[in-house]
């Protein structure tokens, strides 16, 4: 009788804890991460077939990941397990201070997270977790044990990033892999400009730039003037003066505006349309 083989490749299995980062910081010793990924689904039925669902839609979708930080004593780890709360610093001591906070808005202190598999080098991310905006939610437990470790218990949840079209989740993979380079238009002089300033040597980054109308707004006029700079979904940057490089707050765009004749005045305007880096 004939008989039939699966093709295994042993090197494609996994048995890895895992480094967490948050914000750009190691949270150190963890136990046991667990990454739960959902796209919520919604059946579609028709009186005539009854129950039966006849197709199924996607209505939502829902990324999970737990665990828990053993190194209790870091107060920055209770940081980011409890974000709307303060931790305070005096000395050389720290403490961590629990206060009202009714209407804080967790989207607001979402970070980036990244899970990062131990069996491959830091060098090698082709496993890795990428998760644009994350917030811990806040609830734990600690528990007071002769026998039990204490731990920090977390759950985070993700948001949707509206810096690209359509909104991102996360990504498995090497975020270099089909990488589509941020972009920024030419500057845009307003209709209503007295001065002939240009603006030149526009820059993006592919980590910051979104995709927004920066805009800038002359304040001083002059041959050294100032200009504020804002995106509409950034908000404020800085301020960039006449002459000198200018790179935003965080790096979401540089350039640099040069003195025409004549100078800009108060008022003058220009926009910059920026399109964030998205995947093909």
């Amino acid at each position: 009788m004939a008989v039939s083989f699966s093709t295994i490749t042993p090197g494609n299995f996994e048995l890895s804890p895992c480094r967490v980062n948050y914000g750009g910081i190691d949270l150190g010793a963890t136990d046991k991460v667990k990454v739960k990924i959902e796209e919520k689904l919604s059946p579609l039925k028709a009186d005539q077939m009854g129950d039966t669902i006849i197709d199924q839609k996607v209505s939502g979708f829902k990324v999970t990941i737990e665990t828990s930080l053993d190194e209790i004593q870091l107060k920055n780890n209770w940081k980011v397990v409890f974000p709307a709360h303060k931790l305070v610093s005096s000395g050389g001591n720290t403490m961590f201070y629990f206060d009202s906070q009714i209407g804080a808005s967790m989207v607001s202190f979402a970070k980036v997270l990244i899970l990062h598999p131990l069996s491959k080098p830091n060098t090698d991310k082709s496993t890795d977790m990428y998760i644009y905006l994350a917030t811990a939610m806040p609830t734990s437990e600690v528990d007071y044990s002769s026998t039990d470790q204490q731990k920090l218990k977390v759950t985070f949840d993700i948001y949707p990033d509206f810096t690209t079209q359509p909104a991102r989740f996360m990504l498995y993979g090497d975020p270099t892999v089909g990488l589509v380079d941020a972009t920024a238009g030419a500057a845009t002089a307003g209709t209503g400009n007295v001065g002939a300033d240009t603006v030149t040597g526009i820059t993006v980054n592919n980590g910051a730039t979104k995709t927004e109308t920066i805009s800038l707004l002359c304040v001083t006029p002059g041959a050294t003037g100032l200009f504020n700079v804002s995106g509409s979904l950034s908000g404020p940057l800085g301020s960039a003066t006449v002459g000198t490089s200018f790179n935003a707050f965080g790096s979401e765009i540089g350039f640099t505006i040069n003195n025409g004749s004549p100078s800009a005045a108060v008022g003058d305007t220009y926009t910059i349309a920026t399109t964030a880096a998205n995947y093909t």
